[in-house]
């Protein structure tokens, strides 16, 4: 089982990256209560405390390998976070997700956030799968995952469930990489 040291760091595209910590709440929470951002996620409670509580929780699962929140700054500020979770070691699958941007930055941001993430998940986990779910209103966030390659495997009447291989994610990545021009 490969795990990340939890001093993980990361700077890669003009962002840096780390691992959440609990001083993070209240970044968190404003940018998971914002109003745009809020239409197609889970609802999140506006209690700082609440998310505290929520984070200590995640650092227990975060020492055992089981889930990772990292969040990405862009030039010395707090942009986004997003999260790999339902990790199968066995299986060789995990799921990218809880990925929320601020609203106003530029489009290859929230981009890069996903890319690095997926690098995390598929290069430094030994994962072969990100299996995930997108809300069907979200029609930007369906159409950035089918442009990295991912697949719509099933529906329910709120989601689509998406599945990327890293061999996928992989090829796709090198053109997204020169389209962006963020080498």
């Amino acid at each position: 089982m490969n795990k990340l040291p939890e001093n993980f760091e990361l700077d890669r595209y003009g962002l840096h990256v780390r691992l959440v910590r609990v001083e993070d709440a209240e970044f968190i929470v404003k940018l998971r209560t914002n109003e745009r951002n809020a239409r197609f996620i889970h609802v999140t409670n506006s209690n700082i405390a609440i998310q505290q509580e929520w984070i200590r929780d995640y650092k227990i699962r975060e020492t055992k390998g089981e889930d990772y929140y990292f969040i990405f700054y862009f030039e010395n500020k707090p942009v986004g976070v997003i999260r790999i979770y339902d990790i199968d070691y066995r299986k060789k699958k995990a799921t990218a997700g809880s990925w929320v941007c601020e609203s106003d930055l530029p489009l290859q941001i929230p981009i890069c956030i996903l890319i690095i993430c997926r690098e995390i998940m598929f290069d430094s986990l030994g994962m072969e799968k990100d299996c995930f779910e997108v809300r069907k209103g979200n029609k930007q966030v369906q159409r950035t995952h089918k442009m990295m390659g991912a697949e719509i495997v099933a529906e329910d009447n709120l989601n689509y469930y998406f599945e990327l291989s890293r061999a996928i994610f992989q090829e796709k990545k090198k053109d997204i990489v020169e389209l962006l021009n963020i080498e």
